[in-house]
């Protein structure tokens, strides 16, 4: 029983330094990383005032398509209205 106590501790030891040893190794990647992002920072910056363009875009449309329906509904009312005065009138 106690080699059996034994192997599970040296087994633990074990797992316990490869794991410290991938944490350390992924941390110095970790400079790679940021390297990597920096290099792609102008085309995420671009890609960002893309997007900024098109909400806007979509913000102004949807207005002016709010403004249009508005307008449509108020001429069509006024079209229901003029009717039932000329078929009072006939």
């Amino acid at each position: 029983m106690h080699d059996l106590s034994n192997w599970v501790q040296v087994f633990a030891g074990a797992i316990s330094t490869l794991i410290a040893a991938v944490a350390v190794s992924h941390k110095t990647n970790r400079a790679d990383y940021d390297a990597i992002i920096n290099e792609h920072k102008s085309e995420r910056d671009e890609l960002k005032k893309e997007r900024d363009e098109f909400k806007q875009n979509y913000y102004n449309e949807r207005e002016l398509r709010i403004k249009a329906e508005t307008e449509a509904l108020e001429y069509k009312t006024k079209c229901k209205i003029l009717a039932k005065e000329l078929k009072q009138k006939k």
